[in-house]
Order: C-alpha cells, then sequence, then structure tokens
C-alpha cells in the first residue's frame, strides 16, 4: 500500500504540471490582421456587368457608410440587385512576400470576387439558378504572385443582394494559419453548431414517435414528436451549406427555404401551442383551435405555391405578424392557467420549460442592439434545445409517476383478483340459481304463449272459405306467436252476411287478449244489427261504446273495416256496405272498368276515430257499392304497405294493385299467394316488423256454387239413388234447392 501512494503522487503532481504548462502556455504571438471591413465603396450594376465595367466605373462607386450586418439590404432594399463592392489595403512588412487570405464573416446572396483584377473564387450562384452561401463564412486565398507587395491591393466583389443581405464590416486579412482557423470557427459557431441541434432534436423525435406509437392515450409524446421534428428541419437552414445537395443545385434555394425555413417554422410555433394545450391537459376553446389552424393555413399555403424567394421575402413581414399573433395567443393561455389555482401547477413547469428559450430570445434582442456590426449566432435556438431537455424531463418525470402507480396496482392485483373472484363465484351462484329460475319462468312463459297463439289461431275462422257467390283467401302472418291482427265471417249455412278485419294497437300478449275480447263483442253486434237493418257505421259505434265498457283501463285500441253483404233481385251483384274505423282503405279491383279503387267513404261525412280510444268523439266512414262477378275485394292491415327493404322504403299498396290487375282471372288464393311473394322479395326474406294480414274476397257466379254444391250432394250422400234414376232431373228441382239456399 505505502509503495502504491510512492507511485502514484508523483504520477499525479507530473500529470498536473503538464496539464498546467498546455492550458497556460503561449502561442508564437499573432501579428494584426489587415482590416478592410469599414473601407468598402459600392456601385450598382447590372447582372450582366462585367470586371471591365467595374473598372470603368470607378469614380461612380460610394461609399459604404452603414456597418450593420444588413447593410446592403438599407442601402438597396431586399428586392434583387447586383453590386460591386471595392476595397484597398497595403500589405504591412511583416506580411510581404507571404500567401494571405481573407476572411469575410458574412456576405449574403452571393459573390465573386476579384484580387487585383484576377478572379479568386465565387461562392454562390447567381440567378437564374440563385443558391445562397446562407450562414457560411468566406475564405479567399492571395497566391504572393498576385499581390503588390508595397503598394495599393485593390479587392472588388461582384454581389446578388436580396433579402436580409450585407458585408460584414470585420473582414480581415492575415496569412492562412491564422486566417483559417479563424474560418473554422466563424462556420462552426454560425454554421455546423446546428447540425448537432439537429441530431439532437432528430433523435428526439424518432424517441417519443415510438413511445406514442406504443402509448397511444399518451397524445402530447406525438405533439412533442413532431415539434422536434419541424424545428430540426428548421434548424437545416442554418447548416444548409454543408449539405452536398443543395450545394450542388439538386435542390433549388427556393425549394430548400420552403422546405427547411418557412414551413417548418410556422409549424413549430403552432405545434408549440398544441403541446402546451396538452401539457396543461385543457384545450383552447373551439374558435381559438380554428383561429390557430385558420392562421397556419395562411401561412402554409401562400408560402408553399410561391414561385420566387422574392415572393417569400415580400411576404415575410405578415407572416411575422402572424407568428406574433399565435405567440400572443400562447401568452394569454400561459398567463390564464398560471392565474387559475387548477392549473398553476402546470403552467409553471411550462414556463420553466420555455425560460431557456425566452432567455435566448432576450440575449439574440440584447446584443444585436449593442452590436449590429457582427454575425452572432443564434441563441434562442440553444435556448430552445435546453428547454426541450427540459421537457424531455418533466414528461419522463410524468411518466414515471404513472408507471408508480400502475407498479402500486400491479402489486395489488392478486389481492384484487383473490377478492373479486370470490365474490364472482358468490355472485355467479346467485346468478345460476335465478338463472335456473328465470329458465323455468321462461319455459312456462313460453308455454302459455304457445297455448295463448294456438287458443287464437283455433279462435279465428278458417282461411279460405267459399260461400255462395263468393272465395275468400287469408294471409294470416303474426309477427311474434301472437297477433293484434284478428279477422271473421259473418254467414248463415253458405251465405255470406259479412266480414271483417281489426288490427289492435301494440304487439304481443296484451294486443292477443285485447282480439280475443273484441271478436266476440263484433260479431254479436254484428248480427244483431244485421238483422236489425242498422247502417255500418251505426253497428260499428255501438261497438265502440261496448269495447270501451269493457276493457277498462287497457290501452290498447284498433282500427278496423267491417261489411255487410246483401243480394238484391240479380244474384249476379251483390250490395256491399262497409263501414270503416281509422282503417287503411280497402280495395276494390272492378271487372268492368279494369281499374282498382280505393274503397273511401261515400256518405258525405268526416271520418275520424278508432275503437276504443277514451275521451275521443268519433265518425266512422260508410260506402255502399255492388259487386259483379269477376270483382274482387281486398282488406288489410298496414304491416303490409309498411313493411320496409333495407334502403328503408315502403312496399305501400301500388304493386297490390298492380297483382290484381294483371292476375285477377286466378283464383283467390293464387293471387294472395302473388301478392306475399311480392312483398318477401321486396323485404329480402328479412321477415315482417309488424303482423300482417290481408283478405281477398273475390266475387263468382252464385249459379255455379249451387250445381257445384249439388253434385257433392248427390254424389256423397245418394250414390245410389243416382245409379238407379233414369231421367235427369227438370229444372224446376234446381229452381227448388235454390229457393230453399235463399231462405
Amino acid at each position: 500500500m505505502c509503495l502504491g501512494q510512492k507511485v502514484t503522487k508523483p504520477l499525479f503532481t507530473i500529470f498536473l504540471i503538464l496539464t498546467c504548462t498546455v492550458m497556460c502556455s503561449c502561442g508564437r504571438k499573432e501579428p494584426p490582421p489587415i482590416e478592410i471591413g469599414r473601407g468598402f465603396y459600392y456601385w450598382e450594376s447590372t447582372e450582366d456587368s462585367t470586371l471591365g465595367d467595374a473598372l470603368k466605373n470607378a469614380r461612380n462607386f460610394k461609399k459604404l457608410d452603414d456597418f450593420s450586418e444588413h447593410n446592403l439590404m438599407h442601402v438597396f432594399g431586399k428586392d434583387k440587385h447586383f453590386v460591386w463592392l471595392r476595397a484597398e489595403f497595403i500589405i504591412p512588412p511583416y506580411y510581404r512576400n507571404a500567401s494571405l487570405a481573407m476572411v469575410i464573416p458574412h456576405l449574403r446572396f452571393a459573390n465573386q470576387v476579384y484580387c487585383n483584377n484576377v478572379m479568386i473564387r465565387q461562392d454562390g450562384s447567381f440567378p437564374p439558378n440563385e443558391r445562397s452561401t446562407l450562414f457560411m463564412a468566406h475564405f479567399f486565398s492571395f497566391p504572393p504572385n498576385i499581390l503588390n507587395q508595397e503598394g495599393k491591393n485593390t479587392i472588388l466583389i461582384k454581389a446578388f443582394v436580396q433579402g436580409d443581405s450585407g458585408i460584414s464590416s470585420h473582414i480581415t486579412i492575415q496569412p492562412p494559419e491564422f486566417s483559417y482557423p479563424l474560418y473554422e470557427k466563424l462556420n462552426f459557431t454560425h454554421s455546423r453548431i446546428y447540425m448537432l441541434l439537429f441530431g439532437i432534436m432528430f433523435f428526439t423525435f424518432i424517441l417519443y414517435f415510438i413511445l406514442w406509437a406504443n402509448l397511444r392515450n399518451f397524445k402530447e409524446y406525438l405533439v412533442f414528436a413532431l415539434l422536434n421534428l419541424a424545428t430540426a428541419f428548421f434548424n437545416t437552414y442554418f447548416f444548409g451549406t454543408e449539405i452536398p445537395a443543395y450545394t450542388t443545385g439538386m435542390i433549388s434555394h427556393l425549394t430548400f427555404a420552403k422546405a427547411t425555413l418557412c414551413i417548418p417554422g410556422y409549424l413549430s410555433v403552432y405545434l408549440t401551442m398544441l403541446f402546451a394545450s396538452y401539457f396543461y391537459d385543457d384545450k383552447y376553446p373551439l374558435p381559438v383551435r380554428i383561429i390557430q389552424k385558420s392562421i397556419l393555413l395562411v401561412q402554409v399555403i401562400p408560402t408553399l405555391f410561391a414561385t420566387s424567394y422574392s415572393f417569400l421575402i415580400k411576404i415575410s413581414t405578415p407572416m411575422m405578424i402572424l407568428v406574433g399573433v399565435q405567440l400572443a395567443i400562447g401568452i394569454y393561455g400561459l398567463i390564464k392557467h398560471i392565474i387559475m389555482e387548477t392549473y398553476r401547477k402546470r403552467g409553471l413547469l411550462l414556463l420553466i420549460g420555455l425560460s431557456p428559450f425566452l432567455i435566448g430570445i432576450a440575449i439574440d434582442t440584447v446584443i444585436r442592439i449593442y452590436d449590429n456590426t457582427r454575425s452572432y449566432p443564434y441563441f434562442f435556438t440553444f435556448g430552445w434545445q435546453s428547454s426541450t431537455v427540459i421537457y424531455i424531463i418533466f414528461l419522463a418525470m410524468r411518466f414515471g409517476k404513472l408507471y408508480k402507480k400502475n407498479e402500486q396496482l400491479s402489486n395489488h392485483l392478486l389481492e384484487e383478483v383473490a377478492s373479486r373472484t370470490h365474490d364472482l363465484e358468490d355472485a355467479n351462484y346467485e346468478l345460476s340459481l335465478l338463472n335456473e329460475k328465470l329458465e323455468k319462468d321462461r319455459h312456462r312463459s313460453n308455454m302459455d304463449l304457445e297455448m295463448a297463439s294456438l287458443v287464437q289461431r283455433k279462435f279465428l275462422p278458417k282461411p279460405n272459405r267459399h260461400f255462395r257467390g263468393w272465395e275468400i283467401s287469408v294471409c294470416y302472418s303474426p309477427q311474434s306467436k301472437v297477433s293484434g291482427d284478428f279477422y271473421d265471417y259473418y254467414s248463415y249455412n253458405d251465405t255470406l252476411n259479412g266480414l271483417s278485419l281489426f288490427d289492435v294497437s301494440g304487439h304481443g300478449l296484451s294486443a292477443s287478449l285485447v282480439t280475443m275480447l273484441s271478436k266476440n263483442i263484433i260479431a254479436r253486434v254484428f248480427q244483431t244489427g244485421f238483422m236489425r237493418k242498422e247502417p255500418i257505421d251505426r253497428i260499428l259505434t255501438k261497438i265502440n261504446n261496448l269495447i270501451l265498457a269493457e276493457k277498462g283501463d287497457i290501452e290498447n285500441y284498433m282500427t278496423g273495416v267491417l261489411c255487410r253483404f246483401s243480394t238484391g233481385d240479380d244474384s249476379s251483384k251483390c250490395n256491399v256496405e262497409l263501414g270503416n274505423a281509422g282503417h287503411p282503405y280497402p280495395l276494390k279491383y272492378s271487372l268492368q272498368d279494369n281499374e282498382v279503387f280505393e274503397m273511401k267513404g261515400n256518405d258525405g261525412k268526416q271520418h275520424y276515430g278508432a275503437i276504443g280510444m277514451k275521451g275521443i268523439t268519433v265518425s266512422f266512414a260508410r260506402s255502399n257499392f255492388l259487386m259483379s262477378t269477376g270483382d274482387i275485394l281486398l282488406f288489410y292491415t298496414d304491416g303490409i304497405t309498411e313493411a320496409t327493404n333495407t334502403n328503408l322504403q315502403q312496399f305501400g299498396i301500388e304493386p297490390i294493385k298492380e297483382i290484381l290487375k294483371k292476375n285477377h282471372a286466378k283464383a283467390a288464393d293464387e293471387i294472395l299467394g302473388l301478392i306475399i311473394e311480392k312483398l318477401d322479395a321486396f323485404t329480402e326474406y328479412r321477415g315482417y316488423e309488424d303482423d300482417i294480414t290481408v283478405i281477398i274476397a273475390k266475387r263468382k257466379n252464385p249459379s255455379e256454387y249451387e250445381a257445384e254444391e249439388e253434385l257433392e250432394v248427390d254424389f256423397d250422400d245418394n250414390i245410389e239413388e243416382l245409379e238407379e234414376v233414369d231421367e235427369p232431373l227438370e229444372d224446376e228441382d234446381f229452381q227448388q234447392d235454390d229457393t230453399q239456399g235463399e231462405e
């Protein structure tokens, strides 16, 4: 241990001495440089002017008395100009017969440099393929053979200027071993250092974009990533001369300025405001968000479609005003959130994060006011980089708190899961008992519903019947097992006295119970009214009164039609009296007219009301018309006309009319089948949303029915007598049978 200490102590002493020697040693004393920055004269020329033109116009050169950073802009404005600059210098004795080099800290836009009428080099490009030297310093080497060692030496510079152009007033000439390090230092501080900032911001963009891709709920990560990407591209403008695609002319200066300085700059300001709102966790009001987006569009669209760099320069002032508006909105939001107690903490954190950026802006403002003759780095970019680091820390801390909270929840998750599992097991056991009971109740309800459906169907007459002079066909399709639709025939032997169709409001069991209650009431009142020859609308009124009394507090009501048929002296025709209680109008096909009519009331009264509606005055429609052989009467409930397809179009009555006209010669059940087939195709076989009932009553020749019935009776009951009879029956026998049938 002692030996180690003896060896280590002398080594440390030697290292300290060497370090001090290197840090404190003074190199060769640098002679004072030749300074020509404040001795320039200028002459405005044209694009095609040559060195000879500049020499001929030597008397027209004027003294450049403005030594500020943008002196040429102050003299010529922001438009395009071609200027010749001239300065003279004498080589001091200590630099004679040596190579010299001139360093110009800044000279924009493009230039050609001559020394003693010999072209040294060109930086940037003149129009039409203009390309700026941006923020790079300029280094021009003068060989000894072109220099006047004892006399005057003349520097001539042809410069293409536009925008914030100027020539530095701190131009120096000295040997390359002194000037080149100065040149490299200027390029590093004014241009290349931004490459480092670009790399940091681009890496931050990748990092937070990946975080957002995996944590989509953290939208501030996406905004922060895009903000760093936009700022990275903004920094690219400062080191554009280090990018081969720009220096070789693959990208024009106009496109490069749009893609780096302009659009990313506008986006950076907008995204900063957006990030602030996510950082507060409090969005700006909708009108403010609309204003912010509108400002961004007003900035981006003209910039994107600009056709020249001069246009970008002209719109730069209003664009900066819009940037100021965006920043004013952000400052107002920051102050508001600091004042509000709910958001004060986050507002202060945002202000702390922005402080390096704001300090950088202040430093830029102060040093440019204090010394406007030099080109300094933009400290606000370094301040923004510091702000980015602070926000990375803040976001990481916020994520860390969330992660710690999730970790705590995970530590207690097993206990919570065990507790919840036990509770769920108890609940599942109780639920299984309840489900078993519900299943039994459901099974019992289904059995009851099946029984109700069976009873209701038995309660209704057969769907297809033939009466004297009538061929009846019915389609009865409940939407569920029981229905609110019901129909009935009223006949005596083979004579059809009446027919009804009613539709109870609602669906299901309650509607079906009302149908069973109402069917007997309607049949009893109709038979009584038929014998007393009461008008059909009066019969409907009595039905309404009885049903109101019988159903009590049941809210269901119903619409319906009620028909009464009677045959006069001409048996081929039938008198029809039709009553309508708020039901869809029946359709009548007339063979004589070959047309389908809606049977509306023709009693000359107003019609309103339905059956079973408490406190409502009713006036039921009555129609009287004739039915001849071949005529068709069709009744329906609104379930068929209101059936819809996938486009929510209703079936309506027009398809029914068309089928009646085209197929009137067919049997009633065939016509009904065609209507249902058309309806199924229209609804694409998706089923019906309401109860559907359709009744077709087709008028037949009564004599054909009687002859058919007589033959059936003879065949069924008296077949042996028919075999023994030698003579045919006389017409009187048929007449006698007709008379009996009529009785």
